[in-house]
């Protein structure tokens, strides 16, 4: 119990840091629900498991996906990548 206290209060605080700071952190379902409205259209699962892999670390992903929404004009902001990229690294890619 002591340990998941502990646990609790350490994101708890990396949360209100990050909120502090502006930035706020990664969304899952948001990340899902912006991929699936304007990338799955093109992006079937069997791009994200090609080889070689275009992304090859967390840098590499966001570059490529910041990329894309601006030539495809989709006027994201940087939690919307943060987002996508985020959502990608949970479900296609494990780096």
């Amino acid at each position: 119990m002591r340990g998941t206290l502990k646990g609790a209060v350490i994101v708890g605080l990396l949360a209100g840091s990050a909120a502090a700071g502006g930035a706020e952190l990664p969304n899952l379902e948001r990340g899902r629900a912006l991929y699936e409205n304007h990338c799955v259209v093109c992006h079937t699962s069997r791009v994200h498991g090609r080889i070689p892999a275009l992304a090859i670390n967390t840098e590499e992903l966001r570059r490529i996906v910041a990329n894309w929404a601006a030539a495809e004009n989709l006027r994201w902001n940087e939690q919307d990548v943060t987002d996508v990229v985020h959502f990608l690294r949970q479900t296609r890619y494990r780096f």
